[in-house]
């Protein structure tokens, strides 16, 4: 970041679960000015109320509308530092998954990186949250991924990650076909795995990481999904990794961070939730024997080094069942 000017960072998918708590440490932070949380529209304010209620948010904070293809980014933009873009669609269905999942997601990074190439006196570091979704092939059956890989076997059949890898492929050949254009500031991409850890206070819902865990505990998941290794990591590691990012005074343009603290399956998540909370009668989805899953590691191999050591797995799940006990969207029946 510049000292010369006033650090104005700007996020999109403000109200989203990580964008929403990596808000509440830049409007903590000394060294952040301003921050320009982007909704979809500002006028509804029961939606975002919850930011308006974080600390220093009277003093820091200030609203703006626009959705991934619409937002008019050249005024939000204006006087910017720093664009954390990480809105973009997080759902694994829909009626038109192109329409409503891969091309949000593939024209929000370009927008982005259009309205930030016109603001190059300014902006310096432009982040964009993306995911292990666009770096893990299981077609491939490796036995490890890490930045260097792409998932190239993705398709419309599963388009939250197809939208994952079009979009990052999509900002690349962005950066290397308009060097010109956005010379004057840094492009990174972080690459989380699934997403846990409790949200920000007052956090209006689940998000689809948390209602994934959520329904795997209370035995209503689907049976693949239980099978399924994910790489975890916790939501806190993922903000901290997205503000040192955006405070680095080293250069990291041009690079990607994958974010896994373990590869873990659904099942073994809900036997570690039934060691950690042994008072609850808790009775995780079952795996389903007929469906063949392929373990795999996932490693940074990335110069950024982020977000290390991780928060212990123990400390993640602990935290979001106690979270979701809490907001009442998990009530386990004590042990009799």
């Amino acid at each position: 970041m510049i000292n010369n000017l006033q650090n104005k960072v700007v996020v999109t998918g403000a109200t989203g679960y990580i964008a929403s708590a990596i808000i509440k440490e830049l409007l903590l932070d000394d060294d952040i000015d301003k921050v320009i949380a982007i909704v979809r529209d500002k006028s509804n304010v029961d939606k975002h109320r919850f930011l308006l209620e974080l600390k220093n948010a009277e003093k820091k904070l200030e609203i703006e509308s626009g959705d991934l293809q619409t937002a008019d980014y050249d005024s939000i933009f204006n006087g910017a530092t720093g664009i954390l873009h990480v809105a973009s669609p997080y759902i694994y269905k829909a009626d038109d998954p192109q329409r409503d999942i891969v091309e949000p997601a593939i024209q929000g990074n370009l927008r982005v990186l259009e309205a930030a190439s016109r603001h190059q006196s300014t902006i310096r570091k432009v982040i964009i949250t993306s995911s292990t979704a666009a770096i893990i092939d299981l077609e491939k059956k490796k036995e490890q991924y890490d930045e260097s890989d792409w998932n190239d076997s993705s398709n419309i059949s599963n388009p939250y990650s197809y939208s994952k890898y079009l979009a990052e492929k999509a900002t690349w050949s962005y950066k290397e076909t308009n060097i010109d254009k956005v010379k004057s500031f840094e492009i990174i991409i972080i690459n989380p795995a699934f997403v846990l850890g409790p949200p920000v206070e007052g956090y209006p819902s689940l998000n689809t990481s948390l209602t994934t865990f959520r329904n795997s505990l209370m035995g209503i998941g689907e049976k693949v999904v239980t099978n399924r290794f994910v790489g975890l990591i916790d939501i806190r590691d993922v903000v901290k990794a997205h503000i040192k990012a955006l405070k680095s005074s080293e250069n990291f343009d041009h690079q990607r961070y994958l974010m896994a603290n373990t590869v873990v399956s659904f099942a073994a998540m809900g036997e570690l939730v039934k060691q950690l909370f042994p008072q609850y009668d808790i009775n995780p989805t079952p795996t389903d024997p007929s469906v063949q899953v392929h373990p795999h590691k996932l490693t940074s191999i990335s110069p950024l080094k982020l977000s290390d050591p991780y928060i212990d797995i123990n400390t993640t799940l602990s935290d979001c069942v106690n979270y979701l006990i809490n907001s009442n969207n998990f009530n386990p029946k004590p042990k009799q």
